[in-house]
């Protein structure tokens, strides 16, 4: 089958997006309880995840076009595999398909799971607000509270 290679790096891509659906379903917990370690973590394996993602789309693009050209396809799609190749390219849509239900479960999870940091965040910004509270008038150097904060946010950035 020309399109073996195609169909097992789709595959691959496939696997990977989810196992990565699975391990950021999980994280929700790590915000509930505020588990910055495992968060942390998180955070390294999904910069992996990404360029390991960025590395099988390239290999999955190689494949196709060699497939291809080995056809002898201009025109790069399911369509055009189909009339030279048909169970190939059931193969391959059936990969592409899962692919985009597991890209879009992968967003929705992205989603809630910023939603869940912005939450966690507002909380570990209002305790440290609470247990050192800026002035509420002047600061000491004789600055307006409200201005002061600017001030020092604006520095920061």
């Amino acid at each position: 089958m020309v399109l073996g290679e195609a169909v097992k790096a789709a595959q691959e891509l496939r696997d990977a997006l989810a196992a990565e659906v699975e391990e950021a379903r999980g994280e929700r917990n790590f915000f509930r309880t505020l588990d910055a370690g495992a968060l942390l973590s998180r955070a390294r394996a999904r910069a992996h995840f990404n360029c390991r993602i960025a590395r099988l789309e390239e290999t999955l693009h190689g494949a196709l076009k060699a497939a291809a050209a080995e056809l002898g396809i201009d025109e790069v799609t399911t369509a055009s595999f189909a009339a030279r190749e048909p169970e190939g390219a059931k193969a391959l849509s059936r990969a592409f398909a899962e692919i985009r239900s597991l890209s879009a479960a992968m967003a929705e999870l992205d989603r809630l799971n910023q939603f869940l940091a912005k939450r966690a965040l507002r909380v570990v910004t209002s305790y440290v607000e609470a247990i050192a509270p800026s002035p509420s008038t002047y600061d000491r150097r004789g600055l307006r509270a409200a201005a002061a904060r600017r001030a020092m946010v604006s520095s920061r950035v």
